[in-house]
């Protein structure tokens, strides 16, 4: 939500913040929406997509700031409402989470981050019946996005529904066959299945298509200190807490990626 014409400053700034921001260049990209917002204060994508760029770099804080500013400007913003959900539920604020994603479904009851998002957040409440509902209500939204097909296995394995689980990730995985975390995800519920072989090759295509992805490398650790393979299994927990984002969703994966490495000395 930009006004002004092509060669507003403020706006080419935004735009090139906008293409260094997808191409993985978070400080240069803020930088250039740091600059938008000398020139115009009250730039709503600025200020959204700022936030965007420092929730990136792991920033939470500063997002939450962005996006409360777009608020304050433009109330019944949508995407700033899931943007600011997203932010304070990897912060740990799931509470606040919960309230933004249900103002924006308010606001737009067919939004599918919106219930993907709300669904999750339900998951970490426990709520899990209500969580399958939303992650349902996105899938019908959105039959084809296998993010939210993986985020349904997740809520399922907590169900207990070990076969329904499965049959998400492989239908997430169908769709997209480079999306790590749904290789990952199958990988886990076949792992809790017994079949460790089978997990670790999906574990092993996860991190073909994503070596940076932390809870592959834990999975992958976990699976082959099953095996007795303790080496390999250390090397891999080691690269998970190198790579992990210390916030408070992923405390609990880096204090059991710790206490394996302690197992395996």
């Amino acid at each position: 939500m930009v006004l002004g014409c092509a060669t507003d400053p403020a706006l080419v700034h935004v735009n090139q913040g906008d293409v260094l921001r997808r191409n993985g260049h978070f400080d240069r990209a803020i930088g250039e929406y740091r600059a938008a917002l000398r020139l115009a204060p009250d730039n709503v994508a600025a200020h959204n997509n700022l936030g965007l760029a420092l929730a990136a770099k792991g920033d939470l804080e500063g997002a939450i700031t962005e996006y409360r500013a777009v608020l304050r400007l433009a109330p019944n913003m949508v995407e700033a409402h899931v943007n600011l959900g997203a932010a304070l539920a990897d912060k740990g604020d799931v509470d606040e989470a919960i309230s933004e994603y249900r103002t924006a479904l308010r606001l737009d009851a067919n939004h599918v981050a919106a219930h993907m998002n709300l669904g999750y957040a339900l998951l970490t409440k426990g709520e899990i019946d209500e969580a399958i509902s939303e992650q349902r209500t996105a899938i019908r939204l959105s039959p084809l996005d296998a993010t939210i097909h993986s985020n349904l296995g997740v809520v399922l394995i907590r169900k207990g529904d070990l076969n329904g689980a499965i049959y998400e990730f492989r239908t997430a995985v169908g769709l997209a066959p480079n999306d790590a975390d749904g290789h990952n995800n199958l990988g886990a519920a076949l792992e809790r299945k017994g079949d460790t072989d089978k997990a670790i090759a999906e574990y092993r295509t996860a991190l073909h298509v994503d070596p940076n992805n932390a809870r592959a490398h834990f999975n992958m650790g976990r699976a082959l200190q099953a095996q007795g393979k303790n080496e390999d299994a250390k090397r891999e927990l080691l690269e998970c807490l190198r790579l992990v984002r210390n916030t408070p969703n992923n405390k609990r994966l880096i204090e059991e990626a710790r206490k394996r490495l302690v197992e395996l000395e």
